[in-house]
């Protein structure tokens, strides 16, 4: 399957719903912490999805903290939330975890800490694209994994199987007393999945035709 090549309203009505979520999200990031947080707008973009390990750090090598949920109902596919090592800290610290000296070391409780993040923000991310579009979109349990950007997009791939080429890159800043928390959630579609997304927005791809 070629690239959908979407338009300006397109990524633009995309970009609202992911402003939405992340809204949503960042509310209930600051009840579960009791902290005043603030969101940056999201900035939303497609990417091809062999240039994706490279959003996080132009090393592709870089360890990486992430929780992954499967989603199903009308449409299937992943949301992968992705943290740097720094990011990861800043995170567990907000939270009130005990941070790791090596993510890598991350112990139970950190890792648990990261899935819940990720069920929030994916959950928010859900529903809002649920309410928008009227498609039922059901999350997975959580999962987290550790290791280096490409390898854990590859342990994705395998557990999903069949992808489109491309997947929707959201970009987050939510920023906490003075810190900021900056991390990327992926949406990753399977075969199908993005134009039926589209076509429920009322705003169909050529490819959908």
């Amino acid at each position: 399957m070629s690239l959908i090549q979407l338009t300006e309203l397109q990524i633009d009505a995309l970009s609202e719903v992911g402003n939405i979520g992340a809204g949503n999200a960042t509310t209930a990031l600051a009840q579960m912490t009791n902290q005043v947080l603030r969101l940056q707008v999201p900035q939303t973009r497609l990417l091809p999805f062999d240039e994706l390990p490279l959003v996080t750090s132009a090393d592709p090598e870089k360890a990486l903290a992430s929780a992954y949920i499967a989603f199903y109902g009308d449409v299937h596919g992943c949301l992968l939330l992705l943290f740097s090592a720094e990011e990861a800290t800043r995170l567990l610290k907000l939270l009130g975890t005990p941070v790791p000296e090596d993510i890598f070391l991350a112990s139970e409780l950190a890792k648990s800490a990261i899935a819940e993040v990720g069920n929030i923000i994916a959950s928010s991310y859900l529903n809002a694209l649920g309410q928008f579009t009227g498609l039922s979109l059901l999350p997975r349990p959580p999962g987290v994994a550790v290791g280096m950007s490409g390898a854990i997009l590859e342990t994705v791939a395998g557990y999903l199987g069949q992808f489109e080429e491309m997947g929707l890159l959201i970009h987050l800043v939510i920023a906490a007393e003075g810190d900021e928390l900056g991390l990327q959630l992926l949406m990753i579609p399977q075969l199908d999945t993005l134009q039926i997304i589209l076509a429920a927005l009322g705003l169909p791809s050529e490819s959908a035709a």
